[in-house]
């Protein structure tokens, strides 16, 4: 079997593939979404579950005198009455982040 025919796509597949670097920002979240069936609004260990990510950096990213804060990452949503309230973050925030430091990790590796 060549290489053409293992790569073919199956049986009632769609031809027509894009890769997923070439979507748009929007095309790239809303396929996200699809895929893993992400409900509106995620809670801190599905935002975890969804990046892949550490409590610490988790953490780091939102504090600000942390040297690892990132001004980007997603804000909270509710007014958070005390330390102990849940956080929760809206799903398409934090997927846009994702896919925004994906692509300026991209970037930076282009340019060495």
């Amino acid at each position: 079997m060549d290489a053409l025919e293992k790569n073919a796509p199956c049986a009632g597949a769609s031809s027509s593939f894009v890769p997923f670097g070439v979507l748009s920002e929007e095309e790239q979240i809303d396929q996200l979404i699809k895929l893993y069936n992400l409900p509106p609004v995620l809670g801190k260990s599905k935002v975890l579950w969804v990046t892949g990510d550490t409590k610490h950096d988790f953490y780091a990213w939102q504090d600000e005198s942390n040297a690892d804060f990132d001004p980007a990452y997603p804000k909270e949503i509710g007014g958070r009455r005390s330390q102990r309230a849940p956080r929760r973050y809206w799903t398409v925030d934090v997927l846009r982040w994702m896919v925004r430091r994906a692509s300026r990790a991209n970037r930076w590796e282009q340019l060495q």
